[in-house]
């Protein structure tokens, strides 16, 4: 993996730790605003439910304060208006009732009044002789009716004495107090929930929340029957929570865009700093040159002195190309010297070595004939003399620095026939030869000096070592091989025992190699020996 997709990685990694942090964070506060709505939202309900409480508590307290009072049990048997108007309309207001009405066990009316007196209230809107019964078993109600005026929370209890010894008897009378639910209690009630109160029919609608943190609780309101009459809807909007909510996403904004900074400005700073100069380093690597690194190469940081080292790095890679090519050319010229040497210690071995002993035998043989045959030792003399003049010019091409492969070489058969009417001239050794023409045609002109070469290094081990007086030289085409064998009819040897004693059979399998041939050694004492060689044979090759 690259420098540059490693930093890419990393900063995706940053960057989707950076989300999910965010994430988490705006979650968290989510359900702690969330949290905070549901406690809101139980809060008000119970204070709602307390404020109804206490507003039926008021009621109630009201109409059990008037009717276990002594007075109230006299006013019902006597009815005075004068009492009542004291005692009773004048204290309306005081207590937030709407109407009065006081009746006898019969259920028949002995009073009743209303604030303000003009209102349609002066009789109850429902019917006193139908809840009478119930009344009479329970003592005391507590119901929401519509009236005229709007709805009324009534309560209904016995009239009885004020000692409490006299609460087990039968009532008195019935006193029932009312109070009327208008606007102005709706508001005085939302002032104390702060929120809006508002009366709706049963089965009204929700209206449609206005915020994510609007509270809506609805209340049913009983009638006399149980069923509900209307119902009382609460709206409260926690501004506080409102104000939580915006922070948080406030707080979100502002953290993803701090946050998209700081990856814009670390992504910017790598592109700078990292980025660019690996990207020049790694031009100057891939070009094999310090001009790519260009003012890289001045600056004081790491990639600065790395830069250098680069630069320092090509200068002595360049002197080191230099010094092995120097050393490369200096190999060439040594291996160039020493395969010349080699190549002409061979061939002074197997051509001028060999002619000059073959000139020695052949003088050997004349001084044994001057006597007894003149004729012959003179026509041997003569051949020796030829012979030697062959041998002085070769050695002055060697001299010269002219090696005898380089000048013009005569035809194979016709080179190896001199060379059999010299060595017969020399020597008394039958010399046999069996020269395919087509297999001749097959030779270059390198293959023709090496097998000439050879043959002569052959016939010339015959001579020296084996004591041959026949020796057959065949050059034939065996399928597509060309094959050169020497073969003598001498006293054998065992070519193990002799490997590494001598340079002949060296220098001839070396000639083998070079041409691509295999050589073949066959011989046991007594056997005679025949050396083969292999041309362009698949088996050799």
């Amino acid at each position: 993996m690259k420098t540059r997709t490693r930093l890419a990685f990393l900063l995706g990694l940053l960057l989707l730790a950076f989300v999910t942090g965010a994430w988490i964070l705006h979650q968290l506060d989510k359900r702690e605003a969330d949290q905070i709505f549901v406690a809101q939202q139980q809060e008000r309900a119970r204070l709602l439910e307390s404020l109804l409480q206490l507003e039926q508590d008021s009621l109630r307290n009201f109409a059990r304060d008037y009717a276990e009072w002594d007075d109230m049990v006299n006013f019902v048997q006597t009815g005075d208006r004068t009492w009542a108007e004291i005692n009773l309309e004048s204290i309306l207001p005081n207590f937030n009732m709407k109407a009065v009405w006081v009746y006898r066990t019969d259920g028949s009316q002995v009073y009743g009044v209303t604030r303000p007196a003009e209102s349609r209230l002066q009789t109850p809107p429902f019917d006193f002789t139908a809840i009478l019964p119930r009344l009479q078993q329970e003592e005391a109600l507590d119901f929401f009716v519509q009236s005229p005026e709007g709805l009324l929370e009534v309560r209904a209890t016995a009239v009885k004495p004020s000692e409490l010894a006299a609460h087990s008897l039968p009532p008195r009378g019935w006193f029932v107090a009312a109070r009327l639910w208008n606007e102005a209690q709706q508001e005085s009630l939302g002032e104390v929930l702060a929120g809006a109160i508002v009366l709706r029919p049963p089965g009204a609608p929700v209206p449609a929340a206005t915020g994510p943190f609007d509270i809506h609780i609805r209340r049913e309101l009983p009638g006399l029957d149980g069923r509900p009459v209307a119902e009382l809807h609460m709206h409260y909007s926690p501004t506080p929570l409102a104000r939580l909510q915006q922070h948080n996403n406030e707080e979100l904004l502002f953290i993803a865009v701090f946050g998209t900074a700081v990856i814009a400005i670390t992504l910017a700073a790598l592109s700078v700093w990292v980025v660019s100069p690996l990207r020049r380093i790694e031009r100057s690597l891939e070009e094999k040159s310090a001009g790519p690194l260009g003012p890289l190469r001045r600056k004081p940081d790491e990639f600065g002195r790395l830069a250098r080292l680069t630069e320092a790095f090509f200068a002595g890679r360049a002197a080191l190309e230099r010094e092995v090519e120097e050393r490369l050319r200096a190999e060439v010229a040594l291996r160039r010297s020493t395969q010349l040497r080699t190549r002409l210690a061979r061939d002074l071995h197997d051509s001028v070595i060999q002619s000059i002993y073959a000139a020695g035998l052949g003088l050997e043989t004349v001084r044994s004939q001057l006597r007894a045959e003149p004729d012959q030792a003179e026509k041997r003399l003569g051949a020796a003399v030829a012979s030697l003049n062959q041998t002085i010019g070769e050695i002055r091409s060697f001299i010269n620095g002219l090696e005898p492969e380089s000048e013009p070489q005569p035809q194979f058969t016709l080179a190896l026939r001199s060379l059999v009417e010299t060595l017969q001239g020399l020597h008394p050794l039958h010399i046999e030869l069996a020269i395919s023409a087509p297999a001749t045609s097959t030779f270059s002109v390198q293959e023709e000096l090496h097998a000439l070469q050879i043959a002569r290094e052959c016939v010339s081990n015959s001579l020296r070592h084996s004591n041959a007086t026949r020796v057959v030289i065949s050059l034939r085409l065996n399928g597509p091989q060309t094959v050169l064998s020497v073969t003598d009819d001498g006293k054998g040897f065992d070519p193990a025992a002799v490997t590494g004693r001598g340079s002949g059979l060296a220098n001839m399998a070396a000639r083998a190699r070079e041409m691509g041939a295999r050589l073949a050694i066959e011989s046991a004492p007594g056997k005679g020996c025949c050396v083969t060689v292999y041309f362009k044979s698949a088996e050799g090759s």
